[in-house]
């Protein structure tokens, strides 16, 4: 809902530019001469092509580090989950030492820990958690070394998928990358202003459609 709010406050405020830049002739009219565009609107074709081939390249870049930061959590609560159910064969201390930690994990990484790690933070509470888990796998070796080797490779897949959310969700684009995006965003949508069309009403929602995007 509060998506919609924002689309609706932006359409309010375009709308009042628009109505500054287009209707009351305080700029249009003065400086804008529709007959004398000549290769405006192709200029602003080219540029917008040219905008379009590098959000192109930064949109797949991103979208391929939100897919691994995606399999990375799924394989780190797969880990969690084989590991709990694996639990269920120790002994009954043991057995409430994994589910306590495993719990414990969960919750931390659900009521905050997702986000800090996006902003390049550790959790104490998993780093806590992990170290109940560690101490617990420590128990099984020394008094349950048959069931050692399942165990520490499920620890592992959850220690290599921890890894990788930890490095896929600090990933960002360069600043650089991004101050020149948001140049480009403004510069087309902008200069979309002053592309002339002679229907006000076609005009409204050309420029209306290209601020939106």
């Amino acid at each position: 809902m509060k998506y919609f709010e924002k689309i609706a406050q932006f359409i309010v405020i375009f709308s009042g530019i628009f109505y500054f830049i287009r209707v009351t002739g305080h700029y249009y009219d003065k400086r804008i001469v529709l007959a004398d565009l000549g290769g405006v609107p192709w200029l602003y074709a080219t540029l917008g092509t040219l905008f379009a081939v590098l959000a192109g390249f930064v949109i797949q870049k991103e979208w391929e580090n939100w897919n691994d930061l995606q399999d990375s959590v799924k394989g780190e609560v797969g880990a969690l989950r084989e590991l709990f159910l694996w639990s269920t064969h120790f002994p009954e201390a043991i057995k409430e030492q994994f589910k306590s930690a495993i719990g414990d994990y969960l919750r931390a990484m659900s009521l905050g820990g997702l986000i800090q790690s996006e902003q390049r933070q550790k959790s104490d509470k998993i780093e806590r958690a992990l170290s109940d888990l560690r101490e617990s796998i420590f128990e099984v070796s020394q008094n349950h070394n048959q069931f050692m080797s399942t165990t520490f490779s499920t620890f592992s897949k959850l220690l290599e998928n921890r890894e990788n959310r930890l490095r896929y969700s600090s990933h960002h684009a360069p600043k650089s990358i991004k101050n020149m995006m948001f140049a480009g965003v403004f510069l087309l949508s902008f200069l979309a202003l002053f592309i002339g069309i002679k229907d006000i009403y076609l005009a409204y929602v050309f420029d209306l459609s290209v601020f939106l995007i």
